[in-house]
């Protein structure tokens, strides 16, 4: 017999919420003054305990039956031990911890890690530390001190396990902390479509758009505009999953981990403590989360028998409570950071021409969001999320912040890993139906044929960025390649490298810059939260 475990609904939730609480409990204690900080960690908790004991009762508060399916789903073990070495695997060759060939943004990844160990909480450099005089002609100062501003939460436990025991210790345990939330993810997303199967770490690693066609066309006719495998239009990109894990592992885990728990919930009330969590981990995550979370509240299913109940379930104490904490938290740390983008509005302006523009906002959607749509259409059309994903994908590339256009790339995290959900519970349906039609001798019909062909080749085909991920990191591995992510070091004292235009010592500090805020002494954050502000390194 299948040795087989109840992963209760209840449970995975608490476990979930734990997972993305404790970082942010962290911060407030270590990043505010005691009187502040305290009962915001402590505010935060009780919401997150409440949304816990809540979580399972439907939306008129009563607790769901224990023998339904809704309570709890039998897995086998070796199947979550498989999930969790797939989980493993794949988030070391991902690049975190930095033990393989790593993509350049583990460059600043690692600076912001060693940082938060080395340094006291809040991070304050002092300009004096600098000695690389190609790095002081970029920030034009020795003298004064600065913050350091950025999404910093997602490595809170893993740098105080590194002030406690070393640098080493806090980056093996920020590899298993990120394989554990690739893991509830995987278990998640099992859970949501209630089917055993290989398709959910397949998708969950190579899911992407058709980014193989535009790059194709680049190969043979090298059209202008292209910088990339996924950013082959220059004023926006949707990227793949394996890509943003190899990259922005920090924001990516802990959102769409957000995601499966919006999708797995039996009411809308804990939704404002899930929603506002993301904020912590990615600003534009957290915009592109909002309009998925409106959307929970016209599922029927999530909704008070009595209508006039909904705005009051919306408007639950814990939803105010936590979404307040995290809005005067975060809101105020991220309004400290001094730097401005050079690109910022609306995306049209930044392009050549406004039908220029028109015709890369049509490819992007014909690429990366048509298709999915296609085919998830007759299964999902009366799901909110669904629609509501597509419409927010459709919408996203209006606005541009960044050369390269980070809003676009990360405010599309969670309908993106919607639609990458949606599409693993099609693929399982599909083996599961193939499995049952070869014992039962059936033949398939020449429209299911067409059906399962089209989903395949999309699926190969949306493998691309990922195996050109793979190809690089595994292949530099194995010749020998340079590593890069020790070469900035610390912010404090940026050493810098000339490896090229991505890899030289000016690019370093001015990507430093970004993080940077000189007047943070005059933000509301550092004047009237903050603990005290002296720069020191431990």
């Amino acid at each position: 017999m299948k040795k087989e475990v109840l992963v209760r609904r209840d449970v995975f939730f608490a476990v979930c919420a734990a997972y993305l609480t404790i970082p942010v409990v962290i911060f407030m204690l270590g990043n505010l003054r005691p009187l502040i900080g305290i009962p915001a960690a402590v505010l935060m908790a009780g919401c997150c305990v409440f949304s816990c004991i809540d979580f399972c009762k439907g939306p008129d508060r009563k607790l769901k039956d224990r023998s339904s399916d809704f309570f709890g789903m039998k897995m086998p073990i070796k199947y979550l031990i498989a999930l969790f070495m797939v989980a493993l695997i794949t988030v070391f060759i991902s690049g975190v911890g930095e033990y393989v060939y790593s993509m350049l943004d583990h460059v600043f990844r690692r600076a912001v890690f060693n940082d938060l160990i080395n340094y006291k909480w809040p991070v304050i450099y002092d300009y004096s530390t600098q000695h690389n005089p190609r790095v002081i002609a970029v920030l034009g100062k020795t003298q004064g001190n600065t913050a350091l501003i950025y999404y910093s939460t997602y490595w809170m436990p893993s740098a105080l396990v590194g002030k406690l025991f070393g640098f080493t210790a806090g980056n093996i345990f920020l590899i298993i902390w990120t394989t554990v939330g690739v893991w509830l993810t995987l278990v998640g997303t099992t859970m949501v479509i209630r089917r055993i199967s290989w398709a959910v770490p397949i998708i969950y690693i190579i899911f992407s758009g058709l980014d193989v066609l535009p790059n194709l066309i680049h190969s043979l006719t090298q059209y202008e505009g292209y910088m990339a495998v996924e950013h082959w239009v220059p004023e926006f990109a949707y990227i793949s999953n394996f890509t943003q894990l190899s990259n922005v592992f920090n924001q990516c885990v802990p959102v769409w981990l957000i995601v499966v728990l919006l999708m797995l919930s039996s009411n809308v009330r804990s939704t404002g403590l899930i929603g506002s969590l993301s904020f912590a981990y990615s600003p534009w995550a957290a915009i592109g989360l909002v309009p998925l979370a409106a959307a929970l509240a016209f599922k029927k299913e999530l909704q008070p028998q009595k209508k006039a109940k909904v705005i009051l379930s919306l408007l639950h104490p814990t939803a105010i409570i936590s979404c307040a904490i995290m809005l005067v938290v975060y809101g105020t740390y991220y309004m400290a950071g001094s730097s401005s983008s050079a690109e910022s509005g609306l995306s049209w302006k930044y392009s050549k021409s406004f039908g220029g523009f028109l015709l890369s906002w049509a490819l992007l959607l014909i690429i990366e969001v048509l298709p999915f749509v296609i085919l998830l259409w007759k299964r999902e059309k009366k799901e909110p999320l669904f629609i509501t994903s597509a419409i927010t994908l459709a919408l996203i590339p209006l606005y541009k912040i960044s050369y390269f256009n980070d809003f676009s790339m990360r405010a599309s995290l969670p309908a993106l890993f919607v639609f990458s959900v949606m599409f693993t519970s099609l693929l399982a349906k599909m083996f599961a139906d193939d499995k049952q039609r070869v014992r039962k001798a059936k033949r398939l019909t020449k429209r299911e044929f067409v059906r399962s062909f089209f989903i395949l080749l999309l699926t190969i085909l949306c493998a691309f960025p990922c195996a050109v991920d793979l190809l690089l990191i595994i292949g530099s591995d194995i010749v020998g390649e340079s590593h890069f992510e020790n070469d900035i070091g610390s912010f404090g004292s940026i050493t810098g490298e000339e490896k090229g235009p991505y890899y030289s010592t000016e690019a370093y500090a001015e990507g430093a810059m970004l993080l940077f805020s000189d007047d943070y002494r005059e933000k509301m954050f550092y004047k009237y939260l903050a603990a005290s502000t002296e720069s020191r390194h431990e």
